[in-house]
């Protein structure tokens, strides 16, 4: 009797301790620090993007710089399509198919010429 409740309480308190840590789990079909560089073509205007899969972050660097050096402005309203060009881009090139691609909030920089940013793949 004394075996079977002590049985008990332990798989009690290991389902209870499972339930709270839910593992992530993570993916990409990129390996962890390779370097892709694609084309991209948006709004009527030729880019390069370059993003780098990050295993211990489960997210991408992505860099986007205009096609044949073209400079990126760093307004609010480019920000803006460089952020839609970017969640776009990595969800073709990177998601699952029923995922969709998020940039990480606060990561997104304008360097002078080109735009760096983090984008993860699913929910946040």
């Amino acid at each position: 009797m004394i075996m079977k409740t002590t049985v008990l309480i332990a798989l009690g308190l290991l389902v209870a301790g499972c339930a709270q840590n839910k593992p992530r789990v993570v993916s990409s079909p990129y390996a962890s620090g390779q370097t892709k560089v694609e084309p991209v073509f948006y709004n009527g205007k030729r880019y390069t993007m370059k993003f780098r899969y990050i295993a211990t972050q489960d997210a991408y660097d992505v860099n986007i710089s205009g096609k044949g050096g073209r400079v990126l402005g760093g307004k609010p309203g480019d920000q803006q399509i460089v952020r839609d060009m970017a969640s776009s881009a990595i969800r073709h090139f990177a998601c699952a198919r029923t995922q969709k691609a998020r940039i990480i909030p606060g990561s997104i920089r304008h360097t002078g010429s080109s735009w760096n940013m983090k984008a993860r793949c699913g929910a946040k």
